[in-house]
């Protein structure tokens, strides 16, 4: 009981950390009715210079305290995995989990802290200066300048977890009653939910639009709340009562 009990404690301690994921993606995205969102290049947007700084330091607090937070839920969710999978075919799926939330743990921080930075770098030169294409142009070449880093944890922690998580859910890992739920769980992922999610909701007006901001995020969460599903199910099976590893 005890191990169930801290283990959900920890897996809702995990998504909490990627809803503040979310509202640092909300604070650094959302724009008002009717506010430009042209880009100039390839990461800078007009709005940022209409945007408080608040919300861009807010939302790097969001993101910091979101990673630790992340972890904790992710560490368990590896824990329960390791007793969960006994196929030595399929705890090579364990490992690749592993690498995709470590991958985020350490990433995300940096990550999330360099979109604000740039955004703040093209507002303040701006301000400065006053030449727009100029304060632009010096917010792109940072961001081309941490391209590669970036690149590399989106790979891991975003498209290598979504793949981790559609053949956990389809090969029964993630143990699910009915091929409807396991449909529904393959939304579950940081890929697959702003793929379609997102991108139905960034055609709908403002500002129901605005909430396309943040799916990527919330596809964590729902990762942890399968999660929360796997746990439920080892409880039941009885796979919990020797779960010392997760100590």
């Amino acid at each position: 009981m005890y191990v169930r009990d801290k283990s959900k404690r920890l897996l809702i301690i995990g998504i909490i950390g990627c809803i503040l994921y979310v509202i640092g993606d909300f604070l650094f995205a959302a724009t008002g009715k009717g506010q430009t969102t042209e880009s100039i290049g390839f990461m800078v947007r007009v709005a940022y210079l209409e945007m408080g700084t608040w919300r861009m330091v807010v939302s790097i607090l969001c993101g910091f305290v979101g990673t630790l937070l992340y972890y904790m839920g992710f560490h368990r969710m590896y824990g329960l995995l390791k007793i969960h999978v006994t196929e030595e075919n399929d705890r090579k799926w364990v490992k690749l989990f592993r690498v995709a939330y470590v991958t985020g743990t350490v990433a995300w921080t940096y990550v999330h802290a360099m979109f604000m930075n740039v955004a703040l770098i093209f507002k303040f030169v701006y301000q400065s200066h006053g030449e727009m294409q100029v304060a632009a142009d010096i917010a792109n070449r940072v961001f081309y300048a941490n391209a590669a880093p970036m690149l590399i944890a989106y790979i891991l922690c975003d498209v290598g977890l979504t793949i981790v998580m559609i053949v956990m859910v389809w090969k029964n890992i993630i143990p699910l009653n009915s091929t409807p739920a396991r449909i529904f769980a393959t939304l579950c992922n940081p890929m697959v939910m702003p793929g379609v999610i997102g991108n139905l909701l960034a055609i709908l007006p403002w500002p129901v639009n605005q909430l396309d901001h943040g799916t990527e995020s919330f596809g964590h969460a729902l990762v942890l709340i399968l999660g929360l599903i796997l746990l439920r199910e080892m409880h039941k099976a009885g796979e919990l009562k020797n779960a010392e590893v997760l100590e």
